[in-house]
């Protein structure tokens, strides 16, 4: 008994305890880098399936991207030669349909961002994104988000309007207001007067080249519409398979 427990002592290369608090309950106590596996120790309850698992680098590049693990009693031990250059790992929890990113664990205090379902929005996303990503992450994540915006805003340009079916009995209005931001409404003749069968608030515009784009209702999950654009005044729209054309702008 002596002689394997010197022999487990002397395999074990750092231990890094942590004294985070748990988002979503998740917690992670410590981390034990082995020569041939990396252990880690979860508080109680934090998950309770593990069904994938990656690990990554301190410069955040992959290692071990389907590694053999085992998880039981609230312990992730990952098969690896490479415990001690892992910083940071992805953990899927299918019992929970949640999934988390974990960063500089080869330190005495980790980040950690945890996405967790909802039916309305889709993934959410809890945790510290400040302390997560890098500043030079952050600056990226600012461009991005800039170059996204103009290139939504240019594509609603070539919508924002009303439209008109060739049988001139269903009409589309893309417009946006201080309640829903950007929208679209599809109103139908009926017996002479104009009624709203759908609308839709446009949360995500995904342009895909220069004569099509994905409207979407929710940022991360939801509903899909296609838009079609044959020119600056005609249209293709999921509502039906007639042709739309521009009618008027909206000022």
């Amino acid at each position: 008994m002596s002689f394997l427990f010197f022999t487990a002592c002397r395999n074990k290369m750092t231990t890094y305890t942590y004294e985070n608090e748990g988002i979503l309950d998740i917690k992670i106590e410590k981390a034990e880098a082995y020569i041939d596996k990396l252990v880690v120790t979860f508080a109680e309850g934090s998950l309770s399936g593990v069904k994938k698992a990656e690990c990554y680098g301190s410069d955040f590049a992959v290692i071990e991207e389907e590694p053999e693990f085992t998880f039981k009693n609230d312990v992730l031990t990952i098969e690896t030669d490479n415990a001690d250059m892992i910083s940071g790992m992805k953990v899927w929890d299918s019992d929970r349909d949640l999934y988390f990113y974990v960063r500089y664990m080869n330190s005495d205090s980790y980040a950690m961002l945890v996405y967790s379902w909802a039916d309305d929005v889709g993934y959410m996303v809890n945790g510290d994104e400040d302390a997560y990503y890098t500043q030079e992450e952050k600056d990226e994540q600012k461009e991005l988000a800039k170059i996204q915006a103009e290139a939504e805003a240019y594509a609603y340009s070539k919508l924002r309007g009303e439209w008109i079916n060739e049988s001139e009995d269903t009409r589309i209005i893309f417009d946006s207001n201080s309640d829903y931001g950007r929208y679209f409404s599809v109103c139908k003749l009926e017996n002479g007067e104009w009624i709203e069968h759908d609308s839709m608030s446009i949360g995500k515009i995904s342009p895909h080249g220069n004569d099509t784009m994905a409207l979407f209702d929710n940022p991360s999950f939801g509903r899909q519409v296609i838009v079609e654009i044959e020119d600056d005044n005609t249209m293709k729209f999921d509502y039906s398979e007639e042709l739309y054309y521009r009618k008027s702008d909206v000022n």
